[in-house]
């Protein structure tokens, strides 16, 4: 992973935690506290799944081919 690509990562993790955060305080503070949670835990939410479908699933995450096992 670049440099690059690390830096994207990292703003990626921010707006994904930052955004929802603030837009539930800012309803929550307009009187709309139910809203402001809905809001925030889709955000947070369609964040983890972009956070999944763009940098984990690609992930070769597999056991070693040559793992062997003893038989008693």
């Amino acid at each position: 992973m670049g440099r690059r690509d690390k830096i994207a990562f990292g703003l990626t993790l921010v707006a994904i935690i930052v955004i929802p955060g603030v837009a539930n305080a800012v309803l929550s503070q307009a009187g709309y506290g139910t809203l402001g949670s809905v809001v925030w835990a889709v955000g947070y939410g369609s964040g983890a799944l972009f956070i999944w479908y763009a940098y984990i699933r690609p992930l070769n995450i597999r056991a070693p081919e040559s793992v062997e096992t003893e038989e008693e």
